[in-house]
């Protein structure tokens, strides 16, 4: 009988270690199980935020393109008007009109020139422009408009509004190309 106990005791070993091996494949099922899932919700996450950054990405260009034309269109309305502004000023300077009359002519189109840019939409302009652009720009704003207002308009102040608006010009331009130097650059 002795023997028979011994079976018992190998099949009571061999049915715990099935046991054992058996909850330890369970474990290990649940443990792998778990790891794939955690590693899965990582990706997951990942792909997420890269979806979510590329589409702020493009909202933000789209807004900076429309804010850009918006930019490029009240530039363009500003260089248009400052280059009437001066060759008007240019025929009058080349006809043979008395210096009085010439002047006079010259600060009422001075005049229209600095209502044009005050009545504009400065602001975005402003908006992305360089610090030292805006200052010069408003710099020669004041100018601009302390001759318009003069009571009595010479020779000096007619060569000083017409440098005053050729610069003015030349600021708007230069802003215009960078403006258009970006469009080209964020397009590709």
């Amino acid at each position: 009988m002795r023997k028979m106990r011994s079976y018992k005791g190998y099949a009571i070993i061999f049915t715990l270690l099935l046991c054992w091996i058996w909850m330890l494949f369970y474990i290990l099922n649940v443990l792998v199980g778990g790891i794939v899932g955690v590693v899965v919700a990582c990706l997951a996450t990942l792909l997420t935020c890269y979806i979510v950054k590329e589409r702020i990405e493009r909202r933000i260009f789209i807004q900076f393109l429309e804010v850009s034309k918006e930019r490029l269109h009240v530039l363009e309305e500003l260089i248009d008007t400052s280059e009437n502004i001066l060759d008007e000023i240019a025929n009058i300077t080349e006809s043979d009109v008395k210096c009085s009359v010439r002047n006079s002519q010259i600060q009422q189109d001075l005049q229209h020139f600095y209502h044009k840019l005050v009545s504009s939409d400065l602001e975005i302009v402003y908006k992305y422009m360089e610090y030292d652009s805006i200052v010069r720009v408003k710099n020669k704003l004041s100018s601009l408009k302390e001759l318009s207002e003069k009571a009595s308009f010479n020779d000096v102040d007619a060569v000083s509004a017409v440098e005053d608006i050729s610069e003015v010009y030349i600021i708007f331009d230069t802003n215009r190309q960078s403006v258009e130097e970006i469009l080209k650059i964020k397009i590709n």
